[in-house]
């Protein structure tokens, strides 16, 4: 599959903007999130896994980020909801966030409740979009018709959607089987000293879990390039903020 444009809108999410926030989402969509590591919920190892990629992860503002501020150290990504009632593959209300979290492991949540329940400082949406889409454009100004598409725009989508279902239910099930709600935290803390003494091209460890579990997730839906899995689990959130996609204008 080709390999899709991405451009990022960053905005401060109240909650009164997070339905209009879901109405603009999509099915790959990349989410990203400024958390406090105080709000923590899942308790201390999971305050300490955030706080240390915020510390180590997350670089000072340099001129290459497409954003100004904040310290985005988790992320998630948009994927078709569980419901299988007839149009619902195009209700914004269906749309789930998938993501690897303290405490409950890989979860796949109604992505309103996702952003309502978050205290984070700031949340960044990256809009996915396909060979002849303007998400960027349609995101800002809620202009969208989804007959515009081309044929081939429209069977991207779709197997695209196809894709991200089937790595959400593998996902969910490997996370269950293998007990994920157990080692996120360790792997988080572990990642960010790995990459802190320069130690992490040796351990099979992912720098960032919720980076890895992001972009394993786009390579499987034909949304990002191949990379081999070492450099997939290099992948920081950060890096979400500099990937020259993400500067792209509409085309």
């Amino acid at each position: 599959m080709q390999e899709k444009n991405v451009q990022n809108v960053s905005m401060k999410l109240p909650l009164e903007y997070d339905d209009l926030m879901v109405e603009k989402c999509q099915p790959g969509d990349v989410i990203l999130f400024d958390r406090r590591s105080e709000c923590c919920a899942a308790g201390f190892s999971a305050a300490l896994g955030c706080l240390l990629g915020k510390t180590i992860l997350c670089d000072e503002e340099d001129g290459t980020r497409s954003v100004e501020r904040g310290s985005y150290e988790h992320c998630g990504v948009v994927v078709p909801g569980l419901s299988n009632a007839q149009g619902a593959e195009h209700d914004s209300s269906n749309l789930c966030l998938l993501e690897a979290t303290s405490g409950n492991g890989i979860v796949c949540r109604p992505l309103l409740t996702r952003l309502e329940m978050s205290r984070s400082r700031s949340v960044m949406l990256l809009p996915l979009s396909c060979p002849g889409e303007h998400r960027q454009q349609d995101v800002i100004t809620g202009l969208e018709d989804e007959s515009e598409l081309s044929e081939k725009t429209k069977f991207l989508k779709k197997t695209m959607n196809d894709e991200l279902i089937k790595f959400r239910d593998k996902w969910l099930t490997d996370s269950q089987s293998q007990g994920y709600e157990n080692q996120h935290s360790y792997l988080s803390i572990m990642g960010a000293f790995l990459y802190l003494t320069n130690l992490y091209p040796t351990f099979p460890i992912p720098v960032s879990p919720s980076a890895w579990l992001v972009v394993s997730a786009l390579q499987e839906c034909g949304a990002a390039m191949k990379l081999n899995e070492k450099q997939a689990q290099q992948t920081r959130v950060e890096d979400f903020t500099r990937d020259g996609r993400f500067f792209e204008k509409n085309s």
